[in-house]
């Protein structure tokens, strides 16, 4: 390939690596190694939202619009720029996403949420609510809707919220609290806040403060959402 193509190639994979929820340090690097390995020199500046990378006299962007979070892709991107560096592989394929079947994506959310329901002391079927609870917030028509991150999670949240209530408005015994906090786990957003540490101790500073920004306001969206849910029954 020429050194073109492996310029563009590279700055694929890198972004590829940010979207689904790496770090920014590792697509940094990826990029670097790959032009490297084909006898390019490259500088690279990259943020959650934005790479930025020049090797000789090719200058290219890439806007990164939308993150989420797939390690099992993460693993296979990495798995393919090592080939590229190390075997000089000609045949790739970097859209090549995994697909999981829906029934097990459906499957992991009820057991993610109803496992948390538990954990902070809910019962078996406040835990089953919440799993139901759950696949509607993950499933619901809107979300093919691309909201903005705080948006999406305001949303989220308050649906989360006003469903948790609706089984003891109906004269359920259940606990709507534990509901909740076992549906909002699903947006928790742990993994840009390790993120976040992570390129602030290996220098990126700038990096790491727009991931920390970034999962504060994912945290205010759902706080937010919860308690405007939360609100409207404590006045009815």
């Amino acid at each position: 390939m020429k050194n073109d193509e492996i310029f563009s190639i590279s700055l694929d994979i890198g972004e590829a690596i940010i979207r689904c929820g790496g770090e920014v340090h590792r697509a940094e690097d990826t990029i670097k190694r790959i032009n490297n390995a084909y006898g390019s020199s490259c500088n690279v500046f990259a943020i959650p939202s934005l790479i930025i990378a020049q090797s000789e006299n090719k200058i290219q962007l890439r806007k990164i619009e939308r993150e989420e979070t797939d390690l099992a892709e993460l693993a296979r991107l990495n798995e393919l720029s090592r080939k590229l560096c190390y075997e000089g592989n000609e045949e790739i394929n970097i859209t090549q996403k995994k697909l999981y079947p829906k029934m097990l994506d459906a499957i992991s959310v009820c057991a993610a949420t109803s496992a948390f329901c538990i954990f902070f002391k809910g019962t078996l079927i406040d835990a089953v609510f919440s799993a139901i609870i759950g696949l509607v917030i993950t499933y619901a028509p809107y979300k093919k809707i691309s909201f903005p991150l705080f948006s999406a999670n305001l949303i989220d949240a308050f649906i989360a919220g006003i469903l948790a209530h609706l089984p003891f408005i109906f004269g359920l015994e259940v606990q709507p609290d534990k509901i909740i906090v076992g549906t909002i786990m699903l947006l928790v957003p742990g993994l840009t806040v390790v993120n976040a540490m992570r390129d602030m101790m290996n220098g990126d500073l700038v990096a790491g403060m727009f991931e920390l920004f970034n999962a504060i306001m994912s945290a205010l969206g759902i706080a937010l959402g919860t308690a405007g849910a939360i609100l409207i029954f404590t006045k009815l």
